[in-house]
């Protein structure tokens, strides 16, 4: 049942955060710069009084952050009652293996394959680092 309702959830929850995020932008901002609909600047200043935006932009918030609380709530309920193996897109996941050893780190007295062997019997050692400059 959760697993019907998650992609629809996960829709809705998109729709209301792209919402959401309009309505806090479009609201007055307190600290002197004003928003984008505030003020003789345009937006819903033609519309509605400023006290009637106010009301109508806090109730607009109130309930889309209402509904993005619940809907991030039961995705992270039904999130963590899917099973392990399912993935959100249907796409199996990829299973990684270890990289190869490179050729020429072969362990000290073997020969790597295609060589004679007489010259790689001894393991090389690492230059020691040189010393910075100005020191």
């Amino acid at each position: 049942m959760l697993g019907a309702l998650f992609p629809i959830v996960l829709a809705i929850h998109v729709i209301i955060t792209i919402f959401l995020i309009g309505i806090i932008l479009t609201q007055k901002n307190e600290g002197g710069m004003g928003g984008l609909g505030g003020g003789a600047s345009g937006g819903m200043s033609g519309f509605l009084s400023g006290r009637q935006q106010a009301n109508l932009l806090t109730k607009t918030t109130r309930w889309l952050a209402l509904g993005f609380f619940c809907t991030s709530l039961f995705l992270a309920f039904s999130d963590s009652h899917r099973s392990a193996t399912s993935t959100l897109v249907g796409s199996t996941p990829t299973t990684t293996t270890a990289p190869a050893a490179p050729v020429g780190d072969a362990p000290a007295g073997t020969v790597p394959a295609g060589d004679s062997g007489a010259a790689n019997t001894v393991p090389v050692q690492p230059a020691a680092p040189a010393a910075p400059s100005g020191q």
